[in-house]
């Protein structure tokens, strides 16, 4: 029987967005992105939303609410867009039982049993471009200026406003008509900015003069546009100054402009520089921006059923985390796994030994193939002209699959430290550069995955970790794609040294939490040139501003100031660690009494103190009744190896399978 339901919900939204239902039901869209329902803005009550539609009365309705953004086709014919900017993510979703009436009820977006979580959409039809202040960004020439603060704002220039191309644009002036531009930039394309600071670290949309920049080393600062066509759209960016003698009411001086135009953007990333020039035309500074460009992956879809991203369960603390399965096997601590490292052997031990999640690092083979595999460069042993033997550098990423399996290749410690045998050469299972795909489907799926996104980036001395790498968009694709078709119900989490790449991550789907890899402050390894690595503070202000779920940290930048980690609880994020060289069961207890989520650690067969040997999954697999509180075979070595002892998992206590299952909860 069918029956008449008023869905009824209080939200605020921005010029441009509007309120939808979705839900589980024919009549609600199946959680597809296409098929919401758009509610009705109250002509009275701004923040009242409603929308009146007859449903099945034989089956329960499941729903969320979410904020879009309706962009009617410009031609006949063409679909509508819908630009996710907001949704209701709870595990438990919104119900409307058989014969239940709750047409009287007002919800409140977001809140569901007194529990909020919301989270933004993800890429579908529209892209993202982001443009990147750091240190210099700004540079004004005039010494009047030396000592002002600094404000620059992005405003969009779309052709269809009526500018023909970017020579027009060049040639405008600041005129009545420009100013029209900056009081008319409308609802579309979205421009929001954030600062890596702990007041202006969440991105929203700019107030009447833009954001502050900051004169400082760990100055950085975002605009992210989101757009339909990069071709279409320029920028206008204003610059304003405050005396040291005014206070913040004052109204700032409008000091400069420039513009950024389309074909400046000639790569996925890059750097541009641009003159910025007086409200007199005269220049006055340069602009030196980066910009990152983050297209949706093809073929993709997803929807709106459930969503890990930014969800992390109470129970989930202390996890032990299996470092490149059961540890380094090329370190020469006492740490140094007997079984080679990131292979499915070296995983399964660690498995056996009780691991939560196993971490391994993977990279993309010229033929498009994800492979796991720790360094840039493998080396291959060959002859020289005089008959003897040199190892030369390979990058991974100019070899094939089939070329990186079937090549005798060596790590690149071996170039100087001798080759190492482990005494199990022509065993599939302990064969380097294993594919992501085995891995997915060969492990015991009640152990979670933090998957490494291995991709280069520039050190503070200009260096570059490796030269030339595979486009970011395409690198990204082929590592979602096979996650989504094989991770099934496993837990998986993505992490990446390289901010870039964990935005762009964030921003392509909507299922797996990702997290920043981030060194903090050492003693032993070298800065990136990007300030959002620089510590766990900056860590802390990058993931609010991007949408992650957290951070992993080295464990010695934790330990040298504990108090981080209060940092990382007040902006509700999950903290894991990495021990490195710090590995014994003395520092994994400690950083669990700190209250890390995870620790990262070698040789889980010497360093995990747990009685049963099994991940925490196999008893926590199934979706939670209520909502949670928080957002958030062994084989010898040869006598030559400098390995400790080897694992012996045959000693540990039988793991028992579980028939539990969450199969069916996504759809990708």
């Amino acid at each position: 029987m069918v029956v008449q339901h008023t869905f009824r919900v209080r939200c605020q939204v921005a010029v441009g967005e509007s309120l939808a239902v979705t839900g589980s039901s024919q009549d609600l869209g199946r959680w597809r992105k296409q098929a919401v329902q758009p509610m009705v803005q109250d002509p009275e009550d701004k923040e009242l939303w409603q929308l009146a539609t007859t449903l099945d009365d034989e089956e329960d309705h499941l729903f969320r609410y979410c904020v879009v953004v309706i962009l009617e086709p410009l031609c006949l014919g063409n679909p509508r867009r819908i630009i996710v900017r907001r949704w209701e993510t709870h595990q438990l979703p919104r119900r409307i039982g058989k014969s239940q009436n709750r047409s009287e009820d007002i919800d409140t977006f977001g809140i569901i049993d007194r529990v909020k979580r919301i989270q933004r959409g993800w890429l579908t039809d529209e892209m993202v471009i982001q443009f990147k202040l750091s240190q210099g960004g700004i540079t004004i020439y005039k010494k009047k200026y030396s000592e002002h603060r600094l404000w620059a704002k992005l405003t969009p220039l779309v052709k269809e406003w009526g500018h023909a191309n970017d020579q027009e644009l060049s040639q405008a002036e600041e005129s009545i008509d420009m100013q029209d531009v900056r009081n008319r930039s409308g609802s579309w394309p979205i421009i929001e900015a954030a600062a890596l600071t702990e007041s202006d670290c969440e991105r929203k949309v700019q107030d009447q003069f833009g954001i502050e920049y900051k004169k400082t080393e760990d100055s950085f600062v975002i605009f992210e546009a989101q757009l339909l066509n990069p071709s279409a759209v320029a920028f206008l960016v204003d610059f304003y100054a405050r005396s040291p003698s005014t206070n913040d009411n004052d109204v700032p001086d409008h000091i400069g402009m420039c513009y950024i135009y389309p074909d400046n953007l000639k790569q996925t990333m890059g750097k541009l520089q641009t003159p910025i020039t007086s409200m007199k035309f005269q220049p006055i500074g340069k602009l030196t921006v980066d910009y990152l460009m983050i297209n949706p992956t093809p073929q993709l879809e997803m929807d709106f059923s459930l969503s890990y991203r930014n969800y992390w369960a109470d129970a989930w603390k202390g996890l032990d985390v299996g470092h490149r399965g059961l540890g380094n096997s090329y370190t020469k601590g006492h740490h140094c796994s007997s079984i080679k490292e990131n292979t499915i052997a070296s995983m399964r031990d660690a498995i056996q030994h009780g691991a939560d999640m196993v971490e391994f690092d993977v990279q993309v083979s010229k033929d498009l193939v994800p492979i796991v595999f720790h360094e840039f460069h493998l080396c291959v042993q060959t002859k020289t002209k005089t008959g003897g033997e040199i190892m030369i550098d390979v990058p991974v990423k100019d070899l094939s699959l089939a070329e990186l399996q079937g090549l005798k290749s060596h790590h690149p410690s071996e170039k100087e430290d001798g080759v190492k045998s482990f005494g199990n050469d022509g065993d599939t299972d302990h064969e380097p550069f294993p594919t992501l795909e085995d891995i997915l489907l060969r492990l015991d799926e009640n152990c979670g995955f933090n998957i490494e996104l291995k991709y280069g980036q520039t050190m503070k001395d200009g260096k570059d970790e490796d030269k030339n790498p595979m486009e970011m968009n395409l690198f990204l694709d082929q590592i979602l794609r096979t996650v989504l078709r094989h991770g099934g119900d496993r837990r998986i989490i993505f992490s990446s040294f390289n901010p870039d790449v964990c935005t762009m991550m964030i921003n392509k789907q909507n299922k797996y939490p990702v997290l920043l890899l981030t060194q903090g402050e050492n003693s032993k390894y070298d800065d990136f040139m990007d300030p959002r690595t620089w510590s766990i503070r900056n860590g802390v202000w990058f993931a609010e501003m991007s949408g992650l779920l957290g951070l992993s940290a080295m464990a010695e930048a934790l330990m040298r100031n504990p108090t981080q980690m209060e940092l990382v609880k007040s902006r509700n994020q999950v903290l894991f660690c990495w021990t490195d060289e710090q590995n014994d069961k003395e520092t994994v207890k400690y950083l669990k009494q700190l209250g890390v989520n995870g620790v990262i650690y070698d040789r889980m067969d010497q360093n995990n103190d747990k009685l049963v040997k099994e991940s925490i999954f196999v008893s926590n697999n199934k979706l939670p009744a209520s909502e949670p509180s928080t957002a958030y075979s062994s084989s010898g070595f040869s006598s030559e190896s400098d390995c400790s002892p080897k694992s012996s998992p045959s000693a540990s206590p039988v793991r028992q399978r579980s028939s539990l299952s969450f199969s069916g909860v996504f759809s990708a």
